[in-house]
């Protein structure tokens, strides 16, 4: 039970120190408050957002004249500074979607054409990513507007017809807008919600202060290596694996509180929404900082010298935080990017923040959890071995 009071020496030496305190607690509250301000007009705002010209794609199943009006005539020449406009397979669209490749996708149904000659009642489905409401309600009122343009049009065609066919003219009917339905969908899962600034900062900052974390707690355990307090704790029959066990469960109390300090304070200081999923929430925060701490544990066994770690530990830290869009938003980095940086837990753990902001549930982000547990099991597996290693060497 050695490790259990190693554990609880850490965290009560962290928490005496006034100015970890304040850096690892207040700091990112304040942060996040400030860049969640300065940013709010740029993310999460739609009506303010300027609407650039953005991609369509289009699958028609209509066999008559008028749904090929709609697509060429409309979308692909009508509004060429606004609106890039392709046709699409149904299969191909919504992979293109999920991908993010276009914004809006339009499906025109089978005899699209002759509901609406005759005033019956039409389904078309309107497809868009999280991001793009703007996208998609102009694209519905070209729809709409094109549908009912074109009913009044057939009607005053047939009006205007000799009297001789004997058919009634269902005219003012096909005008009504309730003869002809959108169904419209958000992404091609769930409805999701666009995040906001104070959201994303909340969510980036915390990722960061949290290794942030992690890195203070290492650089006390390095300097009990420099200061031989680590072999005076080996002389007490304190194994390898409890030392180990001790500083990991340090890091892992003090990261934890930190964790939900953040959403805490978030939560109530800023409105910070941070989901439907509060059990994905945690799944994915608990899981990020197990990943962090063993790492953190692995370094502290392979690093000798504590400037040295400092030093390095946090330029590594900022340059983490960098890349996994804690300082600069994900949305201006390429998507390839965002991809690859995904190897990084804290990287990882942002977008998948992300994902339970816009409406993912805790079923959607296992796998991710999965992968960070994994990564801080894999790091303190390879912690025990070289420490292992080392003290065999020692008494070689």
């Amino acid at each position: 039970m050695g490790f259990w009071w190693l554990a609880l020496k850490d965290a009560l030496l962290i928490g005496r120190d006034k100015k970890a305190l304040l850096t690892l607690i207040f700091m990112p509250i304040l942060l996040i408050g400030i860049l969640g301000a300065a940013f709010g007009n740029m993310m999460g705002n739609d009506e303010e957002a300027p609407i650039k010209k953005f991609k369509i794609g289009i699958v028609n199943l209509d066999e008559g004249a008028l749904g090929k009006v709609l697509e060429d005539e409309v979308f692909k020449e009508g509004l060429p500074d606004l609106i890039s406009a392709e046709a699409k397979g149904e299969t191909e669209l919504k992979d293109q979607l999920k991908q993010q490749e276009i914004s809006v996708g339009v499906i025109l149904p089978r005899s699209f054409s002759n509901h609406i000659i005759l005033g019956e009642e039409s389904k078309v489905r309107i497809i868009s990513i999280p991001s793009a409401v703007i996208q998609s309600t102009i694209v519905e009122s070209i729809v709409l507007q094109f549908a009912q343009g074109a009913a009044v049009n057939v009607a005053a065609v047939k009006t205007s017809s000799p009297p001789d066919s004997g058919k009634s003219i269902p005219a003012l009917a096909t005008t009504d807008s309730d003869s002809f339905e959108l169904v419209e969908e958000v992404g091609v899962k769930q409805e999701q919600k666009p995040v906001g600034s104070f959201q994303y900062y909340a969510a980036g900052m915390g990722v960061m202060f949290l290794l942030m974390t992690v890195i203070t707690g290492v650089s006390a355990m390095i300097e009990e290596k420099e200061q031989d307090v680590y072999n005076r704790l080996l002389i007490t029959k304190l194994t390898n694996t409890e030392y180990l066990g001790g500083k990991f469960i340090g890091l892992l109390f003090m990261s934890s509180i930190q964790f939900f300090i953040i959403i805490i304070g978030t939560r109530y200081l800023y409105g910070v929404d941070w989901g439907d999923s509060m059990l994905g929430v945690m799944a994915v925060g608990l899981s990020f900082v197990f990943s962090a701490c063993g790492l953190g544990v692995l370094l502290g066994t392979l690093v000798k010298t504590e400037k040295t770690f400092n030093a390095a530990g946090m330029l590594g830290t900022q340059i983490m935080a960098a890349v996994g869009g804690s300082m600069v938003p994900l949305y201006i980095f390429p998507d390839w990017m965002n991809s690859v940086v995904k190897i990084l837990p804290n990287a990882l753990a942002l977008q998948t923040f992300l994902e339970l902001m816009t409406g993912a549930d805790v079923w959607q982000v296992l796998a991710e959890a999965g992968i960070l547990i994994a990564i801080g099991v894999g790091a303190l597996v390879l912690a025990f071995v070289s420490l292992s290693v080392k003290g065999r060497a020692s008494h070689a």
